[in-house]
C-alpha cells in the first residue's frame, strides 16, 4: 500500500507549495547544482555500475538524492500530487527512502559483484518540472563478462538539474 501511495504521489500533478517561484509564479529548484551531483548521465551510469560491482552500499546511497534535497528545494518538482504537501514532506521521504533502500538491496543481491560494464541509460520518458528533468524508470544497459548486453530495471528516475547539468538518482526501484 505504501508503494502505491508513494508512486501516485510521485506521478501526479502537484499544485501548490511554499517553494521558491520564478517571476511567472511557477516553482523552481534554484540555481545551485545538485549536492554531490555528477557531471553527466554517463558518469552517473559508470558510478552506479562500479558501486554494484563492488557491492558498495554507501556509494549507491551517495548517488541518490538525500533527505535535505528531497524534502527541501526538490520537493516541488518531485511531489506532484495536490495532497503531497498535506501528507507531509517527511512522511513522503520516509516512504520513498524505505522503498528505495529495499529495492537497492534486491539489486545488490541480484547484480552485485557481477563484473558489469556500463553501456547506456534508456529512459522510458523525460518529464521537466521546476528546472529539473526526470528521466523516468530508465533501463540500465550493461555488458556482462560474456560480452552480452543486459538490461537492468533497478532505478527510479534519473534527476538532471537543468541549469547546472548535474545528475543524481532519485532512488532505486525494482522493475526486474
Amino acid at each position: 500500500m505504501l508503494r502505491v501511495v508513494a508512486s501516485l504521489t510521485l506521478c501526479l500533478s502537484f499544485g501548490s507549495c511554499d517553494a521558491p517561484t520564478r517571476g511567472d509564479g511557477a516553482p523552481t529548484v534554484g540555481d545551485a547544482p545538485l549536492a554531490g551531483g555528477l557531471a553527466s548521465l554517463d558518469e552517473l551510469g559508470h558510478a552506479v555500475v562500479a558501486a554494484l560491482n563492488a557491492r558498495d552500499v554507501e556509494a549507491l546511497v551517495a548517488l541518490a538524492v538525500d533527505e535535505a534535497e528531497y524534502t527541501g528545494r526538490l520537493f516541488p518538482a518531485i511531489a506532484t500530487h495536490p495532497g503531497a504537501e498535506a501528507m507531509g514532506r517527511d512522511l513522503l521521504w520516509d516512504m520513498h527512502v524505505r522503498q528505495s533502500r529495499d529495492d537497492m538491496q534486491r539489486a545488490l543481491a541480484r547484480h552485485g559483484g557481477a563484473d558489469l560494464s556500463f553501456v547506456r541509460f534508456e529512459p522510458r520518458r523525460t518529464v521537466r518540472r521546476a528546472g529539473v528533468a526526470f528521466h523516468e524508470r530508465p533501463h540500465l544497459v550493461v555488458r556482462g563478462e560474456d560480452g552480452a548486453e543486459r538490461t537492468l530495471q533497478i532505478l527510479a528516475s534519473l534527476v538532471e538539474h537543468e541549469s547546472t547539468q548535474t545528475f543524481k538518482l532519485l532512488g532505486f526501484r525494482d522493475h526486474d
